[in-house]
């Protein structure tokens, strides 16, 4: 009986462990800055400041696409672009002649792309979308003028300027059928303040694909007016 409880309490004890590494690691990743101006439950009203992006659009289905494209964007913080400077994870090291890494930041942006229609830009689900767009912000300091040119001509840099947003968050997975009933939650409430937006509404991704989903950090955002 010993045994059996002090064997339990280890594995306890080493699942206790992964999950604080885990949550450390998560910690440590950058975010865009921004300001909470509004909070509201799980929902919050934030002015970003501007930043750069990586972005590529996959012509598929919301899993399909955000499994697709993460090899290329990946490859490109890791080293797959143009530049001869490389910067080290941690602290800057210049060495050449090299590809430039990106420390890679959170979240990860996925945003539907549809076919024209009475409903584009209303829903993250429906047969009008027709790709997505997946983007991974860039450290602040990047710009589309200064980030390093990708190898892969299918991932483009660009800059999003200042800009507000309301937000939702929620845990559990990360695809479109649960982005789509937070989208509703958050139309509902923005509705109910008279608060005007831009209808495009995108998915935020905070975590690894091995996180829990009870432990996950997901958003869905929506620009203001």
């Amino acid at each position: 009986m010993t045994r059996y409880l002090v064997g339990g309490l280890l594995v306890i004890a080493s699942a206790l462990s992964v999950l604080a590494l885990l949550y450390a690691r998560r910690q440590a990743v950058d975010e865009p800055s921004f300001q909470v101006l509004r909070q509201d439950g799980d929902i919050e009203i934030r002015e970003y400041r501007g930043y750069a992006l990586a972005e590529i659009t996959v012509s598929a289905g919301f899993n399909a696409a955000t499994q697709r494209a993460f090899t290329p964007l990946f490859n490109y913080i890791s080293g797959a672009n143009r530049s001869r400077a490389k910067i080290d994870m941690t602290a800057p090291v210049l060495v050449e002649p090299a590809s430039e890494k990106i420390e890679m930041t959170a979240p990860v942006l996925v945003e539907p792309r549809r076919t024209t229609g009475p409903d584009a830009g209303q829903s993250l689900t429906g047969n009008e979308i027709s790709a997505w767009s997946i983007a991974f912000i860039l450290p602040e300091e990047y710009t589309a003028d200064n980030a390093p040119l990708p190898n892969d001509s299918r991932v483009t840099i660009r800059d999003v300027d200042q800009h507000r947003v309301a937000v939702i968050r929620f845990s559990g997975r990360f695809n479109e059928r649960a982005a789509e009933e937070h989208r509703l939650e958050l139309a509902d409430w923005l509705a109910a303040q008279s608060l005007e937006h831009a209808a495009d509404w995108r998915v935020a991704g905070y975590n690894p694909p091995f996180t829990l989903p009870a432990m996950r950090r997901n958003e869905v955002l929506v620009t203001l007016r």
